[in-house]
């Protein structure tokens, strides 16, 4: 009796392993590739030798804005004010910009902000401006189905 019940135990996790297994080589696929971009970052390389700059052109100087002060709307942002999905904030603007890529490439309409806190910069790759919380939090849900991110939600 004890048998029968292991076997069919294994048999109803059997289906459960299989189904997680491609979202969990997805994830695991993400995270390399994550990892290669900030081992590339850390050498100043960017991937795929080519430069998304939404910013800036090379050698210009910025003025670090006031504590707590998001910058002026980047190229690429909507216009108005909403919901929006942030799917990243990180420090190096060379990853920013590979993120607006990439996501641009899935289909997405991504953009940047940069937020200054504690004298340091951070770039905030954010996707859409929705005039609903719903319409936000349905995105962010495909997002964590989709590509295994914890995207949060911020009024603009």
């Amino acid at each position: 009796m004890k048998y029968y019940r292991v076997l069919l135990l294994g048999l109803l996790l059997v289906p459960m392993v299989v189904g997680c297994s491609d979202k969990q080589k997805e994830a695991d696929r993400m995270e390399q590739e994550m990892r290669q971009m900030e081992a590339e970052a850390d050498t100043g390389a960017v991937p795929g030798d080519t430069v998304v700059d939404t910013m800036a052109e090379p050698g210009d100087v910025y003025a670090i804005p006031e504590e707590g002060v998001t910058e002026p709307a980047m190229p690429g942002r909507p216009a108005g004010s909403g919901y929006a999905v942030q799917v990243a904030s990180c420090e190096d603007e060379q990853y920013a910009s590979y993120l607006v890529e990439l996501y641009t490439e899935r289909g997405y309409q991504p953009y940047v902000t940069v937020y200054t806190e504690g004298g340091q910069r951070f770039h905030r790759v954010r996707i859409g401006l929705f005039e609903s919380l719903s319409e936000a939090q349905q995105l962010k849900m495909e997002l964590a189905d989709m590509y295994s991110i914890e995207a949060w939600i911020d009024r603009e």
